[in-house]
């Protein structure tokens, strides 16, 4: 199944098969005005990212590359929650110079690079490689298994004339290993859990969304995964949804409410989830250039509560590692 339609245009909902295609040059934009746009016009109005955050122990990690059209970018952190030290770089490319984001669902290749550092993703056969290096020096290898996990597969309406797809995976088995900020090598292991993020579309021109990941075991060695988002994904169904021991089961619409600077409170429309935020170190990012621009913040978190599943029973999260994001992006 392809994303595209035979008329140009997506298919909406969320989707029990991952599509096997996104073939974008098929989508016929419209600007709200009815002009269709081709060629670099269309390419500056759709953007795709992939973002991959694993748990290990104290340890957590991120790495993203994105292509926003007119920047490519790219980022890797590993935050220690025990000293609280991170190890962080990031960078930008001008129109996204050596920034690849292949967007097909079931096997792709992406990179990023900008010295000192090379970011490469690729996806096949239900496994994500993820390799870092500096300066030719492997920093992170990761092999990450989907498989067993029900993936969520979702594509929305936005805007007069836009979409959003998303793909998101959790609670994921990792092997291979990562470098501290001490130069440590540190092997991931059976209880190291991941979580994938691939996202594109034509999304509104002013975009604004908060979204909160979490994966854990709990006291009895179930595999617990939560994304919840707000902003984005929301005109027909939403993101929401809980893995138990890798098996998606939605969830209502959620409120983001941030209280003071360091805790937020998480709660869904039909009042099966109360979530407690307290946030930590933050990766920033401001960026205002008037005619694009963003502003982005995602926070290291510990969230306390309860989430009521189908059957009643009541899942207990105790000040377990997430991550907390909020962004705005003009592009």
């Amino acid at each position: 199944m392809d994303l595209i339609q035979y008329n140009g245009q997506p298919r909406y909902g969320r989707f029990e098969h991952i599509p096997t295609s996104i073939n974008v040059e098929k989508y016929i934009y419209q600007t709200p005005y009815g002009k269709v746009l081709t060629g670099w016009r269309k390419r500056l109005k759709y953007k795709k990212f992939k973002f991959c955050s694993i748990q290990h122990g104290d340890f957590s990690i991120g790495v993203a590359i994105a292509d926003i059209s007119w920047a490519g970018h790219g980022f890797i952190y590993i935050y220690d929650h025990a000293t609280q030290q991170v190890l962080e770089w990031n960078a930008n490319t001008f129109m996204g110079h050596n920034t690849v984001v292949d967007e097909q669902p079931l096997f792709n290749q992406s990179h990023f690079e900008k010295s000192p550092f090379h970011i490469e993703m690729q996806h096949a056969n239900g496994v994500r490689y993820i390799r870092v290096t500096k300066h030719g020096e492997e920093k992170l290898k990761a092999r990450i298994f989907c498989a067993g996990t029900q993936p969520l597969s979702l594509c929305s309406p936005n805007g007069i004339n836009g979409w959003t797809y998303t793909q998101k995976k959790t609670t994921l088995t990792v092997e291979g290993f990562f470098v501290d900020k001490q130069k440590n090598k540190i092997d991931f292991n059976e209880k190291t859990l991941a979580s994938l993020d691939d996202t594109c579309g034509f999304l509104r021109p002013e975009t604004a969304w908060f979204w909160l990941s979490c994966n854990f075991w709990d006291a009895e060695g179930n595999r617990i995964g939560l994304n919840l988002a707000s902003g984005v994904n929301e005109s027909f169904g939403n993101e929401n949804c809980l893995w138990f021991n890798g098996e998606l089961y939605p969830v209502a619409d959620v409120l983001f409410e941030k209280h003071d600077e360091q805790h937020w409170v998480i709660r869904s429309l039909d009042d099966r989830l109360h979530l407690m935020v307290e946030t930590g170190w933050r990766r920033f990012e401001n960026l205002n250039l008037r005619l694009v621009g963003s502003q982005f913040s995602q926070w290291q978190a510990k969230v306390s509560g309860t989430i009521q599943n189908e059957q009643g029973e009541k899942i207990q999260l105790n000040r377990e590692y997430a991550l907390l994001e909020q962004h705005y992006a003009k592009w």
